[in-house]
């Protein structure tokens, strides 16, 4: 064995897997995981030494002696249906199924060909360890995302969609993956927020904003609000109140009643209350919420943001929106299009681009479900 070779086997032996599920199971647990691996690892004819490497580094993170990755390839020779029986009971109903799912992906690819006979093999262990076909297509995904390295995916999946009930599978049974693949969750999660709260804006062409040059292409919505709520929960700008409604820390005043909107606090930390409604419109806010919103973002973005003003002319033309006295009047007022207490994304008596021909000389007390706010850029002089 020449140097380099000696350091290396060196090195993968002091090596561990940290907060790896099954190492706090029992060694019989540890055992046929590992015998389970390992026919993985043999299935292409032979054993790759970097599989030989990964079994190590799993068999230090047990705490096992590395002496038995000589007992493994053994089983992986000759193996025993008795223990592969015993083994399929004991993964079945048990969220370590998702690890050696995922770990044996690890093997199969490690050597750089995902040969069919490793393919076979792990397709045996989806139906005998009987998992749904959408619980196969996640965790193929998942293990895409780390032998891809792909951060950004990886918090889509394990920062925002574990939070909803149809998601099964959570990030803490793979913890000890990031660290392997050198995957930031805590950088990521700052530079998902940037992505979320990059705004796109533009110029209207028919209109003349009194306050800015350009206006949101789109409304404020619910994924966005969520992180500023939970920066100003955080920084105790914000409180529950009595009723359960959302208040100004420092002069009580209600901002948001949560039940009228698409937002809920779970686990100390707010978030939307279904996936498929992260990119609605933001409801159940009043006016000095919106000032908080756009003083939060105008410091997280370095650029002064306000709610926009028009000139007299906008109800003549085709191209319409909210503007700050619209929402003030209504949403002081109380107006709701349900006539609740609250304003909502409906807190504006405005219009959305499809709808030029409304007859807003008819309608000034409905607040329209289509418009939520929209924030304009203010210009320099204004900071």
């Amino acid at each position: 064995m020449d140097l380099l070779n000696l350091l290396n086997k060196v090195k993968i032996q002091t090596l561990s897997f940290e907060k790896h599920p099954i190492a706090k199971l029992d060694d019989e647990m540890k055992i046929h995981y590992l015998n389970g691996l390992s026919l993985v690892a043999i299935a292409d004819g032979s054993i790759h030494e970097k599989e030989k490497e990964y079994l190590t580094l799993l068999i230090n993170s047990f705490g096992l002696s590395d002496e038995i990755l000589d007992s493994f390839i053994e089983f992986a020779q000759n193996p025993d249906e008795k223990a592969i029986l015993e083994m399929m009971k004991a993964f079945t109903n048990r969220d370590i199924k998702y690890n050696f799912i995922i770990d044996a992906m690890n093997i199969a690819y490690i050597d750089e060909e995902y040969h069919e006979n490793e393919k076979a093999v792990i397709q045996h262990y989806f139906e005998m360890f009987k998992f749904r076909e959408d619980e196969i297509k996640d965790l193929k995904d998942i293990y895409d995302m780390f032998k891809n390295q792909d951060g950004n995916r990886l918090f889509r999946y394990f920062g925002k969609q574990d939070k909803y009930d149809t998601y099964l599978i959570k990030k803490e049974l793979f913890e000890y993956l990031l660290d392997y693949y050198n995957i930031d969750m805590a950088y990521e999660l700052q530079e998902n927020e940037k992505r979320v709260l990059d705004f796109e804006f533009f110029k209207p062409t028919k209109i003349s904003i009194i306050n800015g040059n350009e206006i949101m292409v789109k409304p404020v919505n619910n994924e966005q609000f969520c992180i500023f709520l939970n920066s100003a929960f955080v920084n105790k700008e914000i409180e529950f109140n009595g009723d359960g409604n959302l208040a100004d820390s420092k002069t009580k005043d209600v901002l948001m009643n949560l039940e009228m909107s698409d937002i809920k606090f779970e686990k100390n930390e707010f978030i939307v209350k279904n996936a498929e409604d992260e990119e609605k419109k933001v409801t159940g806010i009043n006016i000095k919420m919106i000032y908080k919103f756009a003083k939060w973002v105008s410091e997280y973005n370095n650029e002064k943001y306000g709610l926009p003003n028009f000139d007299n002319n906008l109800y003549m033309t085709d191209f319409k929106y909210p503007m700050f006295s619209e929402f003030y009047y209504y949403s002081s007022r109380g107006y709701r299009y349900t006539n609740s207490s609250y304003c909502n994304s409906d807190y504006f008596h405005g219009y959305s681009t499809d709808m030029g021909d409304y007859d807003y000389s008819t309608n000034k007390d409905y607040l329209s479900d289509i418009v939520g706010f929209r924030l304009v850029k203010l210009p320099e002089k204004s900071k």
